[in-house]
């Protein structure tokens, strides 16, 4: 939770510091009091820079910053199925999307973690094969938070750091998974500069 206040704090103060710019203001007062010093100017030009950057950053949309493709399953794909994609893709949550692509669920390792090995035996084999066969839609969570394509970024970190969220699914109107969103993708798109 720490990491999380740090990181509103953070974006709370860029917010106020990107309210308070005014480049013009700056630019005009600037060329005025310097004489045209090329190294003033040159610090000016890279203040506005920063400042278009970080104005861009506050109306970046989710979509924008997404995962796509996003590594899915089915509800009728097996638990052993999807904790073998858990591993193959380095995930942590999986989203449960239905036939039409629209999303009906997520499971996380958590959710799929094999019976406790305590003693092993034939007994527990067996049983943690059966449960390895049942379907992803018999552990799945329906309590998920997802956020719109079109929603922008600066209003989802709150949502991030108000429940320590990691990840979060990107859907359309429809409930459509259109992509994973993740607070490392956030904080990568906020360290990037000038590529927008």
């Amino acid at each position: 939770m720490a990491v999380g206040s740090s990181f509103t704090r953070w974006l709370t103060s860029v917010r106020r510091a990107t309210a308070q710019l005014d480049a013009g203001h700056s630019f005009r007062n600037e060329l005025h009091t310097s004489g045209l010093d090329p190294d003033r100017v040159e610090l000016l030009r890279e203040r506005l820079e920063q400042q278009a950057y970080f104005r861009r950053l506050m109306e970046m949309t989710c979509g924008e910053v997404m995962r796509a493709p996003v590594t899915s399953v089915t509800g009728d794909q097996t638990i052993g199925e999807a904790l073998g994609l858990l591993d193959k893709r380095r995930v942590k949550l999986l989203p449960v999307i239905d036939s039409e692509h629209r999303l009906i669920g997520v499971v996380t390792r958590a959710d799929l973690q094999p019976l406790p090995t305590g003693i092993r035996s034939d007994a527990t084999d067996q049983a943690e094969r059966e449960r390895r066969a049942l379907p992803v839609r018999s552990v799945m969570s329906t309590a998920m938070t997802t956020v719109d394509a079109a929603t922008r970024v600066s209003d989802v970190i709150h949502r991030f750091t108000a429940k320590g969220h990691h990840h979060m699914p990107v859907v359309l109107d429809d409930n459509e998974l259109v992509g994973m969103l993740t607070q490392s993708d956030i904080v990568a798109v906020m360290c990037r500069k000038r590529e927008f």
